[in-house]
């Protein structure tokens, strides 16, 4: 049925109500009919987008870390070709790759921090009972970084493949028996199973420290 067969049975039915009634405005209604469609499938459309779930991409991310626990010194084992500023700088305290570089981590327990630590006087006998000892020049400092120069192996890690010419760390200059490595000073260094002992031997490289580490580890190594 069109609207004029309607308009013709609503006059049929009540003349005096419908002999006067405007046509319908066909075309407004189609479009009101049209928008309240459009606007129904743009709901829809929204509501399934807010629905989806969002992937979220997460980047992966590669670092290295030094470890650091209470007056731990960290060192870095590193062959020979950088210069000495390079090695007391962003290598060392930012854990950035430096060609070359092996990492080594050595830790200093530092113990109860309220006590104070006394060592007593180094023996050959225990000074040989470490796994790694050698004699390095203090080339580079900067803050608590510092750089030796290797001079002599007295006793090599079984874990490094290869002798080095330079080792890094950090100083601990919170601990009373840590040395200072002032710049320019020469010093003997022990360490095992990735520790410095606080009471280790480590020490300025004085004639009478050099013949004990002689004694306890023979002739060293260039």
């Amino acid at each position: 049925m069109n609207d004029d067969e309607l308009l013709a049975h609503l006059k049929a039915t009540d003349p005096a109500l419908t002999s006067k009634a405007p046509r319908p405005d066909v075309t407004r209604l189609v479009e009101a009919t049209m928008n309240t469609n459009t606007n129904m499938n743009a709901a829809a459309t929204t509501t399934t987008q807010v629905a989806r779930p969002r992937r979220r991409l997460v980047p992966a991310l590669a670092f290295t870390a030094l470890l650091l626990v209470g007056g731990g010194v960290s060192w870095g084992v590193a062959r020979g070709g950088e210069s000495a500023a390079d090695n007391a700088g962003a290598g060392v305290a930012g854990g950035g790759q430096v060609p070359g570089l092996e990492p080594l981590t050595l830790i200093l327990p530092d113990g109860d921090s309220t006590a104070v630590v006394k060592c007593a006087a180094p023996t050959p006998e225990l000074l040989r009972r470490h796994e790694l000892a050698f004699e390095g020049t203090v080339t580079a400092e900067k803050g608590d970084r510092v750089v030796l120069r290797v001079d002599h192996w007295y006793r090599l890690d079984a874990n490094l493949a290869n002798p080095t010419d330079v080792v890094r760390f950090s100083s601990d200059n919170g601990n009373s028996e840590a040395p200072d490595f002032p710049l320019g000073a020469h010093y003997l260094v022990t360490a095992d199973d990735a520790i410095v002992p606080i009471c280790g031997g480590t020490t300025v490289a004085t004639d009478e420290a050099r013949a004990m580490f002689q004694e306890a580890f023979g002739t060293p190594e260039k």
